[in-house]
């Protein structure tokens, strides 16, 4: 494939860097080339954390700049915002409806916005956006820590990018004892991403 630069944005212990991970054994498994890095801010106090995953032929640098993603991947909807600026025009993104206070808002110094404010910002961002409630459908199947990997097969039935059993075996490689439940809610996301996910 020509080169195709991933975003993940989350916060501090949603799993955005282990999925990052997975993606990336994914793509190895694939045959391609690929590089990862991360921003972290705070990360272990539910700071704002980027993921960067960059799949291709032949790929040299782990970080992209702005206005290069060609999907992002945001496990709330503020980070989402805040990771817009990378991504393509009508680029893939995949987002989190579910609220993660940050410290400022639950000590009251800022408010947090309301939620459709910032789909319509990620609207006037691309027309290819669409929520995906990862943490509601992974808590519904007793997995809530594995919302990353029901986005993960959102993002794998949406796009054409990473083969199936290859992300399933890096699932298996990455998370260990955990990956047989992991692989099934990537399963149930994959299966259900044409209900779960919406056009916003």
């Amino acid at each position: 494939m020509n080169e195709y630069n991933i975003l993940i944005a989350s916060v501090g212990g949603q799993g955005g860097l282990t999925l990052s991970r997975i993606i990336a054994e994914a793509a190895v498994n694939a045959g391609f080339s690929v590089r990862t890095g991360e921003t972290l801010g705070m990360a272990q106090r539910g700071g704002s954390v980027q993921s960067f995953v960059r799949i291709g032929r032949e790929v040299r640098s782990p970080l992209f700049p702005l206005g290069t993603a060609d999907a992002l991947l945001a496990f709330e909807a503020a980070e989402a915002v805040r990771s817009s600026a990378f991504v393509k025009k009508d680029a893939l993104i995949l987002v989190d409806p579910e609220v993660k206070q940050s410290i400022t808002t639950l000590t009251k110094k800022e408010k947090y916005p309301p939620v459709e404010g910032l789909l319509e910002a990620l609207r006037a961002r691309s027309r290819n956006v669409r929520v995906v409630e990862a943490m509601r459908e992974a808590s519904k199947l007793g997995h809530p820590k594995s919302a990353n990997v029901y986005m993960l097969g959102a993002f794998c039935a949406l796009s054409d990018k990473l083969p199936v059993p290859s992300v399933e075996e890096a699932i298996a490689n990455v998370l260990g004892r955990r990956s047989s439940s992991a692989v099934d809610v990537f399963r149930r996301g994959l299966e259900a991403s044409k209900a779960v996910a919406r056009e916003v």
